[in-house]
């Protein structure tokens, strides 16, 4: 498929009415089509959208279209804040064109109060509510105070910096320095015994511990916010 309106024009609008007078396509029309893809594919977060249909090529004359145009997102059907649009015509004059629409949101995120550093578990006191325009979905950030519990940063962000929601991982259950029961099976038998937590680690995460009684570090996988299970 051809992917540039420049393109596109050439090869499609060289196509002629009965009688001579050629009727081109309204560059409005194309950019309505596109945004109401885009509208369509985010569901119920049309609404918080700001759309802005990319600049078609001036020098375009696409012959108009006797069906309504038909927009389509392009790739994974995903929105990004930078979305590729196609937009087509099925009627007795067949052409597609390809466009961008810039995909803004604004409505109440979660905003950084203060830097934070990665690894710093999160709570409410840490973030402000603002509404903001920010890039892409609305869902891909944080809105409510009530989804930090039990969950620490990814990555650093700024202050004022709205917080996104794959900037969050789980909350880690063990911290370094933090006395753990180290478990282990055998044969259909648990020995128990106190160990150090070396670093901190999340569930199903693997760490070091220092077994108390025989001062040697081993590792295990953390099963909980006390233990950890190792091999014998």
């Amino acid at each position: 498929m051809i992917r540039t309106p420049f393109l596109a024009a050439f090869t499609f609008a060289v196509l002629i009415r009965a009688g001579g007078a050629v009727e081109f396509v309204d560059p409005a029309n194309i950019d309505a089509a596109a945004k109401e893809a885009v509208r369509a594919q985010a569901g119920p977060g049309a609404t918080t959208l700001s759309l802005q249909a990319g600049p078609l090529d001036p020098r375009m004359r696409l012959v108009a279209c006797d069906h309504p145009l038909q927009g389509f997102v392009t790739g994974d059907g995903q929105l990004h804040y930078q979305t590729t649009v196609g937009v087509r015509c099925d009627g007795s004059t067949r052409w597609t064109i390809y466009t961008s629409v810039i995909v803004q949101s604004q409505a109440a995120v979660l905003v950084a109060r203060r830097p934070l550093a990665r690894d710093v578990e999160l709570t409410a006191a840490d973030f402000r509510s603002e509404t903001r325009r920010v890039p892409g979905l609305i869902s891909a950030y944080v809105t409510e105070p009530t989804a930090l519990s039990g969950q620490r940063l990814r990555r650093p962000i700024a202050a004022g910096e709205p917080l996104a929601c794959d900037a969050l991982a789980a909350a880690n259950l063990i911290h370094r320095g933090q006395q753990v029961v180290l478990l282990a099976r055998t044969g259909g038998i648990e020995v128990r015994m106190n160990g150090i937590a070396l670093a901190d680690g999340g569930a199903g995460g693997r760490i070091r511990v220092q077994n108390l009684s025989s001062q040697r570090t081993v590792e295990g996988i953390i099963r909980s916010d006390t233990v950890v299970e190792t091999s014998l």
